[in-house]
């Protein structure tokens, strides 16, 4: 090969190597700019600086920076809803329970903690001279639930609802007393649905009790809620952050148990089926 050739080739290696040296000597001279144009030599505060690079002044958000993200309550994303949800459809007219009705219920907004149990009973007999005793079986039942989850609250739609679960729970617990339709009725049975068709499908429970904990450490936000067109708008302070525990008791008519077939409820068809589901 002839030497203008080689010639070439070093000639080009020298460029791409002046070339990347003025690119070297640009960033350091940007970061050397930067350094001593705000963030001196410290480097945290180097690191602070690119880290808080987007966030406005405060963390506050500006209202051109795009619509705001916030919980769900009404449809779900996925075909089926597997969120456990206590519903009950004859109340969700009123302006304070209205929160509940696109949601068809009130629903634990993040999973719960689920205590489940079912029990056999039997009768002991022990006859005398005799190594062991005589079981007769009794009965079986399926044990209180108990519900535990967590609500949070950011803004008015999530208080409106804190405040619809609230008053769902109260109203589920008191029967038809003093004045108004279904006198002497007990409190209304209510539906529980949650995690799929296997787990809890329209299964009929009454709310035995709930404990709702207002916490003293957190904050607490004003909502407004109209409750009437003759008044103005009615304010409540729910906390951001608490704790909702529910216990229900599942409970079955005479006329559902006589349908009961322990074979059908093993193949899983007592529990989907359209006429006989809710079985545990």
């Amino acid at each position: 090969m002839s030497d203008s050739f080689f010639g070439d080739i070093g000639d080009g290696i020298a460029n791409v190597a002046g070339s990347v040296g003025n690119t070297i000597s640009d960033i350091g001279s940007g970061i050397s700019n930067f350094l001593s144009g705000g963030s001196g030599t410290d480097p945290s505060r180097l690191i602070s600086a690119f880290r808080a690079q987007g966030i406005p002044p405060g963390a506050e958000q500006s209202s051109n920076s795009g619509s705001s993200v916030s919980a769900q309550f009404s449809s779900s994303i996925r075909e089926k809803d597997w969120r456990v949800k206590l519903s009950h459809d004859m109340i969700y007219t009123t302006p304070i329970l209205s929160p509940l009705k696109a949601s068809g219920g009130m629903i634990w907004p993040y999973l719960p903690s689920i205590t489940m149990s079912g029990t056999a009973n039997y009768d002991s007999f022990a006859p005398a001279h005799t190594n062991y005793p005589i079981l007769t079986y009794k009965n079986s039942q399926v044990d209180d639930i108990s519900i535990a989850g967590q609500f949070t609250v950011q803004n008015q739609e999530e208080g409106r609802n804190w405040l619809a679960s609230m008053h769902f729970l109260r109203t589920v617990t008191k029967m038809y007393f003093g004045q108004g339709p279904n006198l002497g009725n007990p409190p209304p049975i209510c539906t529980l649905n949650g995690y799929g068709d296997f787990v809890y499908k329209d299964v009929s429970v009454v709310v035995k009790t709930f404990n709702i904990v207002l916490e003293k450490d957190v904050d607490y936000i004003a909502i407004q809620l109209q409750t009437g067109k003759s008044q103005g708008a009615n304010v409540s302070y729910v906390p951001t952050n608490s704790n909702i525990t529910v216990t229900v008791a599942p409970v079955y008519s005479r006329g559902k148990m006589k349908n009961f077939d322990l074979t059908k409820f093993a193949a899983g068809t007592l529990i989907t089926a359209p006429d006989n589901k809710g079985f545990l």
